[in-house]
């Protein structure tokens, strides 16, 4: 039987993700002085992730807390409840991520990914962000596009 796949960006895949990541000793220890809350937002939709989400974009805030995400929530827009930092990236850029294609610093230098906030701390906790996108990657996904 084959192992069972969340839709990327759904509700049930961000269960699993915190579920991944709270349990992961590498984010915990990596993160263990993070106190911020984080926005993910995914733009540029394909159809067929726009129909199945009745969405142009997807926009998640994470409570991140010490090495673990106390609670997630999804928003209309990320003005609704602004964090510390919001990453910023197409469906295909949070693909490449997921897959492990591009690493996340890479991402943000190229500009396929857009950091705005604290972005000097996301940098500083570079390990941090590693172990995160690490964590991303040991969901199993499916993706719709």
């Amino acid at each position: 039987m084959s192992e069972k796949k969340f839709i990327f960006g759904s509700k049930e895949w961000f269960d699993a993700f915190v579920q991944v990541l709270n349990n992961d000793p590498d984010y915990n220890n990596a993160a263990k002085n993070w106190e911020d809350p984080l926005t993910l937002v995914v733009t540029d939709l394909p159809e067929p992730v726009k129909k199945h989400f009745q969405a142009e974009k997807i926009v998640v805030r994470m409570d991140l807390y010490h090495g673990q995400c106390r609670a997630y929530e999804f928003l209309k827009d990320p003005e609704e409840k602004p964090a510390s930092i919001t990453l910023t990236g197409s469906y295909a850029t949070m693909k490449k991520i997921a897959l492990g294609n591009l690493g996340p610093t890479t991402a943000i230098m190229t500009g396929q990914l857009k950091a705005r906030g604290n972005v000097f701390k996301l940098i500083a906790n570079a390990g941090a962000s590693a172990a995160f996108v690490n964590a991303l990657k040991k969901v199993p996904t499916e993706f719709l596009a």
